[in-house]
Parts: structure tokens; C-alpha cells; sequence
């Protein structure tokens, strides 16, 4: 293509006017001669962009990390919380939890096959829209045989960096509290990442307590409080896909409110689980697990029986075990001189009130010699306590003793203790 640059018959204005017209004819012509691999391109673009999301991530997440070790104790609970009514888990958590900022990331949904493009990708990339959340922690709290739902707020994240969560007034009839879930990617070999489920030195009476699988739960108050006002509790995982998870409890609706209950709703065990439920909730490739919805798994109502069993262990003996499901619960207890190990077992159901009388009666375990004595009680409200002691460390194992260690008087104190009422 000639270039013509002749100012004298230029009638398109001035030459330089020309000259930018003819360089755009010579760009558009060679233009049309390149076959660009567009993929190619984007995927490059991706990458990069990957990378740079991850580099901002990364010191994102380190500052936050870094402020938590200046802080030093666990046990110092953020003021700020859940300010106000209803509002988001990323305005909850404690000023000691890493806050990562909001800037956006790649958004590559996983393929047909389950690949999710690039191998870094499926490390950090997530999505879960705020209704997803917000569903996500109703189905997951114990059922309700009276109470609400109420105040409902959620935070999307639609593939960057920062936290997805949901938080509610949660009323199960005994007093409305604020409850909230969360869930961002991290990197689950990042040491300073792994300090985060490990406890520290405590202080003004908050506790801090490991639980099975990992994890650890932290009981407190706000503002790190020792006397009375508003109780928070709060559990936190990290799972082997990279997610940092965390479910948060308070026995107010909302962190500055006026207490409705002395204990936040769910006991200590409870929320661990709740933690697990959204670790469920997310499959590898950051996005939300289909069958946690459809199939979904709420926290069970058995921890509180045997917490509650746990707490009434005649004196003299220890809990050093404990398990069960639904509305029974068990816990192995051990006698502080002798050290034997025995099976304490409590089962709640339906009777008719008769007046609070108690049964007791003898009973074969499973295994030849393993005996059980039994005490049994009808609460007014319709509620039948059966407690069990055997001389074994399990019914079905051989006995450690000639008879079961409580006596009748014993088990008698425990199925009428007025505690059996209160729980949900």
C-alpha cells in the first residue's frame, strides 16, 4: 500500500491530520493479516491475573495474620463485633481473625468434568452468593420445635479473595441470639494460617478448647469482658481444600444488646459442628456442594445430653470420654482412686406424668458379667429420663467391677435433676 504525503493536494486538513489517517489504513490492512490465538491470549490473561490476585491476597492475609501476633491473646474479643442489629460475619470477626481485603479475582466456573482450568486456580477461587449462605445456616441449626428466624444478612463472594457469610437472630424459645457462618479460601500449609486453630494464653475467665479433627472453640465475652454482659463464642477450622471457617454465637441479638439467655444457644460441641457443616457446604473447587442443600446434616440436639450427663458425674469419679446420638448420650467415667473405668448412659423420651416417682432396676449388659442398674423418672412436662450405670467401660465389654458403681440413690439424683427440663 503506497503512502502518499503530499501536503499541496491534502484535502483531508493538515498533513499530520494525513498522516494519522494513512497510519490507521496501514494498521487496520495488517491487522486483518494476523490469526491470533485467542484462547491462548485469555488464558494468559487469566494467569496473570491469577497470580496478581494472589500476590495481593497473600499480603493481605499476612498483615492480618501479623496483626493477630501483636495482639497475643486469644482471648481479646473486637468491641465492634456485630454492631447494630444485623449485620455481616465480616464485620463480626474478632480483631485478632485476618482480614483480607475485597479486591477482585478470577472467576472461572469449574467445567463439565469437574476441572477447574489451571491448577492454581482451584486453590483460590470461590463463590457463594449471600442467599446460599443465609440458606445454608438455617438448615444447619438444630431444628426448631418453636422459635424463628429472623434479621437475616449475607456477603456474596463471587470469586475473589475475601469471606462469603450469613448471620441471623436465631430464637429457639429460650431467648434470641445472634449467630453467624463464614468461609474464605486459604492456604492450609501457611503456618502463620495454622495458628489460627491453635490456642493461646487466656485471660479474664475466656477458655479456649481444641476440638476432635481439629479446630478450636473460644468462649468469652465482649470486649473481653469477665464479669457479666454480652457472651460470644466462636469456632474455627481449617480444612484440607483451603478454607478457613468460622461460626460465631452470642447469648444477645446482636454484640452490644441486653443478654436473653445466660449461655449463647448452642453449647460448645454444637457450634464445632456447625463449623463442619459449612466445611460440607463447599466442595474442593470452590463452590457450594449441591447436597448440602438437598441432603442437608443439622446440628445434632445429642451434644447437650451428654454435656448435661457430663456435668452430673456423682463426686469422687471423672469424665474421660463421652458420645452418643440423638436423645441418648453416655460418658465413660473413672473412679479418681481406684482408676477404673465405667459406662454412665442417660436416655431421653416421651412418657406420662406420674407424679415424679422413680423406678430403679437391675439389668444384664452384653457381655457375661456386665450388669447395669437403672433409675428411671416422668418429668411433669412429659419427659422420661433413663439413667444407666454398668460395671464395665462398655456394655458389651467384660466388667471391672463385681456391680455397678452408683448406687440406686445415686442415679436417682441424676434422672430427677431439674436440668433435664431446660434442654431443647
Amino acid at each position: 500500500m503506497p503512502l502518499e504525503n503530499d501536503t499541496e493536494n491534502d484535502t483531508g486538513g493538515t498533513s499530520e491530520n494525513r498522516f494519522e489517517t494513512d497510519l490507521g489504513e496501514i494498521m487496520r490492512y495488517t491487522g486483518g493479516t494476523f490469526v491470533a490465538d485467542r484462547r491462548a491470549l485469555l488464558e494468559t490473561g487469566a494467569i496473570r491475573g491469577r497470580r496478581k490476585a494472589a500476590r495481593r491476597r497473600a499480603t493481605a492475609l499476612t498483615a492480618g495474620v501479623l496483626t493477630l501476633t501483636v495482639l497475643g491473646t486469644a482471648g481479646v474479643y473486637a468491641t465492634g463485633g456485630f454492631g447494630g442489629d444485623s449485620v455481616s460475619v465480616a464485620d463480626a470477626t474478632p480483631t485478632w481473625a485476618p482480614s483480607l481485603g475485597p479486591e477482585g479475582g478470577p472467576s472461572l466456573q469449574p467445567g463439565p468434568s469437574g476441572e477447574s482450568g489451571p491448577t492454581e486456580d482451584s486453590t483460590s477461587f470461590m463463590r457463594a452468593g449471600a442467599d446460599q449462605m443465609i440458606k445454608l445456616l438455617e438448615i444447619s441449626l438444630p431444628a426448631l420445635p418453636k422459635g424463628e428466624f429472623s434479621k437475616q444478612r449475607g456477603t456474596s463472594n463471587e470469586g475473589g479473595p475475601g469471606v462469603a457469610d450469613a448471620s441471623m437472630v436465631y430464637d429457639d424459645g429460650y431467648g434470641a441470639s445472634l449467630v453467624a457462618i463464614s468461609a474464605r479460601r486459604v492456604d492450609p500449609e501457611d503456618p502463620m494460617i495454622r495458628q489460627l486453630v491453635k490456642c493461646g494464653k487466656t485471660s479474664n475467665g475466656s477458655t479456649c478448647a481444641l476440638g476432635s479433627g481439629g479446630g478450636k472453640t473460644e468462649q468469652g465475652h465482649v470486649g473481653g469482658g469477665s464479669g457479666g454482659g454480652v457472651k460470644v463464642w466462636k469456632s474455627t477450622r481449617i480444612s484440607a481444600d483451603g478454607f478457613l471457617l468460622q461460626a460465631i454465637e452470642y447469648n444477645a441479638p446482636s454484640s452490644t444488646g441486653t443478654p436473653t439467655r445466660a449461655e449463647p444457644p448452642l453449647s460448645p460441641l454444637q457450634l464445632h459442628e456447625l463449623t463442619g457443616c459449612v466445611e460440607r457446604a463447599f466442595t474442593k473447587y470452590g463452590v457450594m456442594n449441591a447436597e448440602a442443600f438437598t441432603s442437608p446434616r443439622p446440628v445434632q440436639n445429642s451434644w447437650e445430653v451428654f454435656e448435661t450427663l457430663g456435668g452430673l458425674v456423682p463426686a469422687g469419679y471423672e469424665e474421660i470420654g463421652r458420645g452418643g446420638g440423638g436423645d441418648e448420650g453416655y460418658v465413660i467415667v473413672r473412679d479418681k482412686k481406684t482408676k477404673t473405668k465405667t459406662f454412665l448412659r442417660v436416655r431421653l423420651g416421651h412418657g406420662t406424668a406420674d407424679g415424679g416417682k422413680v423406678v430403679t432396676r437391675s439389668e444384664a449388659g452384653l457381655h457375661s458379667g456386665t450388669s447395669g442398674l437403672t433409675a428411671e423418672t416422668v418429668t411433669a412436662k412429659g419427659l422420661r429420663v433413663t439413667v444407666t450405670s454398668y460395671n464395665a467401660e462398655y456394655p458389651h465389654k467384660a466388667p471391672a467391677l463385681p456391680a455397678p458403681p452408683f448406687t440406686g440413690a445415686q442415679l436417682s439424683a441424676i434422672a430427677t435433676d431439674g436440668v433435664w427440663q431446660t434442654l431443647k
